[in-house]
Parts: C-alpha cells; sequence; structure tokens
C-alpha cells in the first residue's frame, strides 16, 4: 500500500501521500500505522523524516500518537466535531484565560515529568531544541511539537491529549504573538531552560521557567491588545 518516497522534501512527501491514502479510504479511522522502524523502510526514509511527517499529521488533526500503544488514524468527524466543541465554549473566554487554564496543567505536568521521565528520553528533547531553525516555515509546528513532548514525559494521557487536541487554540495565539525572530529565539532559550531544569529534576528551578514562559506571553498579549480567543479575534 505504502510507497517509497523520493523527493527533496520527504516529510511532505510523506505527509501528502498517508493524506491521499485516508481520503481513498485505504485507512480508515481507528487503523493502527506500522512501528515507525518498518514504516519508515516501508516509505523509504529515515526515522527522523518520518517522526517529523507524523507530527505534521498529529498537528494536523489526522493522526494520534499513543504512547507505549502506537499511531493510528483519527475519525475526522469526531476530531472536527470536538474542536467546533471546544471553540463554541471559548467564544467567550480570553487568551489571558487560555493562558491560565496552561499554567494550571502544565505545572502539573512538569512535576509529573520530573518524577517519571527516564534521562534519555529528555535528552532526546533537549537535542531536538537545539535543532530547531527559527527561520524554518515549520516553526510553528516545532513548538507544538515541544510542549507535545513535555506532555509526554508526564506519561499522563489526559495531559497529553490537552495538548495533542487543544493546541490549535495556543498555536492561533502563537501565531499572533511571536511573529519577530528575536521572540522565537528568546523562546527557545525559555524552552531550554524548561528542559534543563526537568534534567535536573529541579521542580522549583522547572516551575519558574514555565512560569516566566507564560509570563512572557501575557506581556506579549497585553502589549499588542490580544485578548479574545475562540470565535472573537
Amino acid at each position: 500500500m505504502f510507497k517509497q518516497v523520493k523527493s527533496q522534501n520527504l516529510s511532505e512527501m510523506v505527509v501528502k501521500q498517508i493524506i491521499e491514502l485516508i481520503e481513498a479510504e485505504e485507512l480508515k479511522p481507528g487503523d493502527k500505522l506500522p512501528p515507525e522502524n518498518i514504516f519508515a523502510d516501508e516509505l523509504g526514509v529515515s526515522r527522523g523524516i518520518l517522526r517529523e511527517a507524523l507530527t505534521i499529521l498529529q498537528f494536523q488533526g489526522f493522526i494520534s500518537r499513543k504512547p507505549k500503544d502506537g499511531t493510528y488514524i483519527r475519525e475526522l468527524g469526531d476530531y472536527k466535531k470536538a474542536n467546533q466543541s471546544i471553540t463554541e465554549s471559548l467564544k467567550d473566554a480570553t487568551y489571558m484565560d487560555l493562558i491560565e487554564v496552561r499554567e494550571a496543567l502544565e505545572l502539573r505536568t512538569v512535576e509529573l515529568a520530573i518524577e517519571r521521565a527516564r534521562d534519555e528520553e529528555i535528552i532526546k528533547i533537549k537535542d531536538y531544541l537545539n535543532s530547531i531553525n527559527i527561520d524554518d516555515k515549520n516553526y510553528n509546528i516545532m513548538d507544538y511539537n515541544f510542549h507535545l513532548k513535555i506532555a509526554e514525559l508526564s506519561k499522563n494521557i489526559l495531559l497529553i491529549n490537552f495538548i495533542d487536541n487543544y493546541y490549535g487554540l495556543i498555536e492561533e495565539l502563537g501565531e499572533k504573538s511571536n511573529k519577530k525572530a528575536e521572540r522565537k529565539q528568546e523562546i527557545i532559550d525559555e524552552h531550554k531552560s524548561l528542559i534543563n531544569a526537568i534534567y535536573s529534576r529541579n521542580v522549583k528551578m522547572a516551575k519558574e521557567a514555565l512560569t516566566y514562559h507564560l509570563r512572557k506571553v501575557r506581556e506579549i498579549i497585553s502589549k499588542n491588545d490580544i485578548t479574545k480567543g475562540g470565535n472573537n479575534e
């Protein structure tokens, strides 16, 4: 079913092929994709390229990645319905409300990550941050991917799903507030401070790093008068 990919932009070609298979109903909701090592061989790409493609597909809502289980094709109708419900419920919410929800959930996520993550898992995220290019057109997806990776360290499926399913709202904010290259680099530096604190198993330092990061987001919201979430941009 899968064809080997031959292109300079391999990850986008992988994304395109999987979406085409979904649209042709060769891949159906609930179908489980092959393990990464097997899947990468079938496509003729590296596991790094495959992971990049899967991150894009997950960001777009086509797949769901379950820790210690696998990657599944999502029910797109249910996915769209869920997102409409979220938008409707947040139609009167402000971005400040969203930041407060993030802070409450992500502070707990950090605690669990420090308790449960293995050193090698944290090191992979440190390496990932070092590989990010702020000029990459997929920068916002990579920012999302960092938050998802932190959630995965918690081993808590609900916290993971919060980032996975609701990041569209956070991403919308990011597109409005993180346009400047200087701010993009600051965000990477703030993320590095957070992951270094997690690696050091320093709960106090990790919480301070996360709180500082979200405070900077609040400052940008206030400075640029970015007030409404949901349908009230």
